[in-house]
């Protein structure tokens, strides 16, 4: 089972700013190997809650101990795995649990099929359990697609830190256990009425162990950048219910309820 515990720190940044981060982040790190040429690459994540929304109520109330239940793929290598993710957060400190499952069988994998857990390293295995008890103790249904472009660096001076700028977050309804998505039905969320600023905005995140490194904390306060909250999946969710359709009501019609 691969296990990150770390810290994550979210800046709402205008576009100006991100050469500036490049360049701090370009003094300690590397752009992520599984970038395109252009620097960025996609993520898509199916995320799941219960039928009342009890998980996105629980991050609205900013609970000290809440849960989000995913499962990622990355567009742009079809061939590679589905991952299934568990992220705790414990007060402040981020726990996240990830398996790798081959696309074709991660849907079996949910259902604890033996000859795919079998087929399975023993830490995936794991982890897959953990994903597919989460799922099945709670009750938890598919939601909602989130799809955007991240920037990622790596740093290779300590012993972990990682800089995101993740660009064009967009969302839809999914009610299947399924990442194809309607391109007509993406909507995006980053945009001016989420966010409050009529300037283009990128949502940037620097996650670490116990305390930020020191060229992040002299990159914040040379830029400085305030902390602000932006979660990807309860913005889509307020985005799909604030322009409801009718094939959406019923699933949103509880939202708000109890985890």
């Amino acid at each position: 089972m691969d296990i990150v515990e770390r810290y994550e720190h979210k800046f709402l940044v205008e576009e100006r700013l991100v050469p500036e981060i490049r360049r701090f982040a370009r003094t300690t790190s590397t752009i992520d190997k599984n970038a395109r040429a252009d620097g960025a690459y996609t993520i898509r994540s199916l995320y799941f809650d219960t039928s009342s929304l009890g998980l996105y109520a629980a991050n609205e109330r900013e609970q000290g101990h809440r849960f989000k239940v995913r499962a990622r793929v990355y567009p742009d290598a079809p061939t590679s795995d589905c991952f299934l993710e568990v992220k705790r957060r414990v007060i402040d400190v981020i726990v996240k649990t990830r398996a790798a499952v081959p696309c074709d069988r991660w849907r079996d994998a949910l259902d604890c099929d033996s000859a795919t857990l079998d087929a399975l390293p023993d830490r995936s295995r794991a982890a897959v359990l953990s994903f597919a008890s989460k799922v099945h103790t709670h009750h938890l249904e598919p939601v909602l697609l989130v799809q955007y472009e991240r920037e990622a660096y790596v740093s290779e001076v300590d012993s972990y830190a990682r800089l995101t700028v993740d660009r064009n977050i967009c969302v839809q309804q999914m009610s299947e256990l399924d990442f194809t998505a309607d391109p007509k039905r993406w909507r995006s969320v980053d945009h001016a009425g989420q966010t409050q600023s009529s300037r283009a905005l990128a949502v940037l995140e620097l996650k670490f162990e116990r305390r930020p490194p020191a060229w992040m904390h002299a990159m914040v306060r040379s830029l400085e950048l305030v902390r602000y909250t932006f979660s990807k999946y309860c913005y889509g969710i307020l985005n799909e219910l604030e322009l409801p359709s009718t094939d959406r009501t019923a699933v949103f019609a509880g939202a708000g309820g109890a985890s």
